[in-house]
């Protein structure tokens, strides 16, 4: 199976869960915000790395569900070139932080208060999700929740790992 059906195959298993769709490489808006520690954060510092940009909020019950599996991907594809930013909409850091350890969660979050990164992304609903690739073009799209813990989420992901290990950036 080329890689092109192999993509094709993963967008379409992730319909299953949510509102998938592959991207042909179109550039990811900015995305520069403060991280829960107050640290300024921008997506240009991933280069070279697949970026599995997420965007949620506390009081979102399929958000609340997807979070952990996104917390579990980051943790089992880490040590690659791949990291998950998550970017919540609208709520302080103390709100934030306060939910993601009752729920034990660890993930890197960034806060857009005023809502405009969400706006830029294109952001309509929560949670939506973006697959940035190592050259920083936004490759799939996913609006609704997913498990990211494995099967065609995790197949999609490996698959641009796999492309940026082979093509020269």
């Amino acid at each position: 199976m080329t890689s092109a059906l192999r993509g094709a195959a993963a967008a379409l298993a992730l319909l299953a869960s949510g509102e998938a769709a592959e991207l042909p490489g179109r550039k990811t808006p900015p995305l520069a915000a403060t991280d829960l520690r107050g640290r300024r954060v921008e997506l240009s510092q991933y280069r070279g790395r697949v970026v599995l940009v997420h965007f949620w909020a506390t009081w979102c019950g399929p958000c609340r569900e997807e979070l952990p599996s996104l917390a579990r991907l980051g943790h089992r594809l880490g040590h690659r070139h791949f990291e998950v930013l998550s970017v919540d909409l609208g709520e302080g850091p103390k709100r934030v932080g306060d939910f993601l350890r009752a729920l034990s969660i660890d993930l890197p979050v960034l806060l857009d208060r005023d809502q405009r990164i969400a706006e830029a992304w294109g952001v309509t609903g929560l949670p939506t999700t973006f697959l940035v690739d190592a050259r920083g073009r936004i490759r799939l799209s996913v609006f609704g929740a997913s498990d990211w813990s494995g099967g065609a989420a995790v197949e999609a992901v490996e698959r641009l790992l796999a492309e940026a290990e082979t093509t020269a950036l």
